[in-house]
């Protein structure tokens, strides 16, 4: 799929950069990107949801759940490393470990020796729902 960059996009990865130790759910964007002027006309909730998956499988963006809400949450990835994707096998559904899961699982790997730093890691799994 081919990724474009456009004003939504762009102010939606602005926002994100703004914000960067912070997660939002795609609510809390919208409402936010919503009380500024420049962006107002530019949100939606399905657009920035698109968007948000767009940018998570990229590795851009990490995807968690909110412990409190149990709500998904999005932030911008923390670290230029791209992270440690999972995809499910049998779905398709793509799940990004956080920051610190995809340090250790890279440090597990490169000890012994199959992966460079840098290197993209995607593991195959099946996903609670697939799994029954």
């Amino acid at each position: 799929m081919a990724t474009y960059k456009t004003a939504r996009r762009e102010n939606l990865l602005e926002f994100l950069k703004n914000h960067p130790n912070s997660s939002f759910t795609v609510r809390e964007i919208v409402s936010e990107m919503e009380k500024h002027e420049e962006t107002r006309n530019l949100t939606s909730g399905s657009t920035i949801y698109r968007l948000l998956r767009e940018l998570e499988h990229s590795g851009t963006v990490t995807r968690t759940i909110d412990p409190e809400n149990r709500e998904y949450v999005y932030s911008l990835t923390d670290s230029d490393e791209p992270a440690v994707n999972m995809r499910c096998k049998v779905c398709g559904k793509v799940y990004s470990a956080d920051t610190e899961t995809s340090r250790r699982i890279k440090e597990d790997i490169a000890a012994c020796g199959d992966v460079a730093p840098g290197d993209e890691i995607e593991l195959l799994v099946k996903c609670k729902k697939c799994r029954g």
